[in-house]
């Protein structure tokens, strides 16, 4: 896994994943066998097809030991937003997929991205909310997030839904999930990444994760070798 802010890139075998949503726009690779996107319909991927499931879309990856390259984007990757005005799963063009699957280093994913957000067209979402959320710590309650971007919780509650789809409980959730995945690369604990996450205990790390990404921890990290690019 390669793993930037607002950005992930994970090469792996499908492991049993339950039904889940996150806030990131995903996209998934078939590299070397068939697939099933399983949402709100099925779409199957033949090796070398890509699909894009857009952001809180819940779904699941089938059949397990299944080989893809999963790429994640959510708002703070460029800053910008509205991809998740695509509705249901989308397949990629052949050029797309064949690009993708050509990375091979935190620059040419980053550039792959760039490439794919211009197409379908964004706009900023808010700089206060982006800029305050790279140095808030894990853990912090929607109230101090909104006193530290300058607003009312009710208005970072409505900025919350506009840039990212959820409110402000959620997307900090979000950002507590992907510090404990980025602490995981150093400790290779689930209890250290749980407490760096800003997670009362290891039981909450775990249910979260479950919650965004389908697996435990000890299914869906203990395996993986973690790249954090800066």
């Amino acid at each position: 896994m390669m793993l930037g802010f607002g950005w992930a890139l994970l090469d792996a075998q499908t492991g049993e994943n339950r039904p889940h949503s996150h806030l990131a726009h995903q996209i998934s690779l078939s590299l070397v066998d068939s697939c099933s996107i399983n949402a709100d319909r099925d779409l199957r991927l033949s090796p070398g097809e890509a699909v894009l499931i857009p952001a809180t879309t819940v779904h699941r990856l089938t059949p397990s030991g299944a080989i893809l390259r999963n790429l994640y984007v959510d708002p703070f990757f460029m800053g910008t937003r509205d991809l998740n005005k695509s509705v249901g799963l989308e397949r990629l063009s052949t050029a797309e997929a064949n690009a993708l699957a050509l990375v091979g280093s935190g620059n040419e994913a980053r550039k792959w991205m760039e490439g794919f957000l211009n197409r379908k067209g964004s706009s900023q979402i808010d700089p206060r909310l982006r800029s305050t959320l790279q140095r808030i710590e894990p853990g912090a309650t929607p109230s101090e997030l909104a006193k530290a971007v300058g607003v009312s919780t009710t208005r970072m509650r409505e900025i919350a839904v506009r840039d990212f789809g959820v409110p402000t409980t959620k997307l900090l959730q979000w950002l507590q999930v992907q510090r404990a995945i980025e602490s995981f690369d150093q400790s290779h604990s689930v209890a250290a990444a749980a407490a760096a996450g800003g997670f009362s205990d290891q039981a909450h790390f775990t249910r979260r994760l479950v919650e965004w990404f389908g697996v435990t921890p000890s299914q869906g990290l203990a395996k993986i070798e973690i790249t954090i690019v800066r």
